[in-house]
């Protein structure tokens, strides 16, 4: 009893039944400490390859979506992820939501949606001026977010943005961080929340 959770009772003692769809952590070993340095700088090549991409046209075709499937295929050889860990870690709902939402914008550009809803907003807003095109874009996209993803909500309400950029004659980079934040600002909304309910 005198030794029990001391580091000789760890060192002589250890759990040995098996505990179900467990798996033990892949950690302390000297083959995991080299799998996370390739994990890290496979990463890093990645990212460094499709940053060299837009200085040289000769590195064009490695786009960021090319570089990253070569870094799973990396990581599945040299068993960093499994291939029931990687199916494990998405979610199919997300991902269908958002593959749907990019067809859906070209959608509203293609049948001028895009710059019909940027004409009203700008009507509505047109009291407030430049201010009034943030505040309308802040608006739709934060109550949107109520109800899709945000990556889909960007989808969506990217076109409206350039369109009332281009119109109103603000910054396009402006525009699109205002609908990037906005997006992700559902937690302003009264049912944004559990605690915001509460509240």
């Amino acid at each position: 009893d005198t030794c029990r959770g001391s580091t000789s009772w760890a060192g002589d003692f250890g759990i040995v039944r098996a505990i179900p769809k467990s798996t033990p952590p892949a950690m302390g070993r000297k083959r995991d400490a080299w799998r996370s340095v390739g994990a890290v700088l496979g990463a890093g090549f990645a990212i460094g390859i499709f940053v060299a991409s837009s200085m040289n046209q000769r590195l064009a075709n490695f786009t960021l979506t090319c570089n990253l499937i070569i870094l799973m295929l990396f990581f599945l050889a040299t068993g960093t992820m499994t291939l029931q860990g990687m199916y494990s870690s998405m979610n199919g709902p997300i991902l269908l939501t958002m593959v749907g939402a990019f067809p859906l914008g070209e959608a509203i550009q293609a049948v001028g949606l895009d710059m019909w809803a940027g004409e009203t907003l700008i009507s509505l807003f047109a009291p407030l001026g430049a201010f009034g095109s943030f505040l309308a874009i802040y608006f739709v996209s934060a109550s949107l977010s109520n109800l899709i993803s945000n990556i889909a909500v960007i989808a969506m309400v990217a076109p409206v943005s350039v369109q009332m950029a281009a119109s109103q004659g603000v910054s396009l980079r402006a525009m699109v961080v205002c609908t990037s934040l906005a997006s992700a600002a559902v937690f302003t909304f009264p049912i944004g929340h559990q605690t915001n309910l509460m509240v």
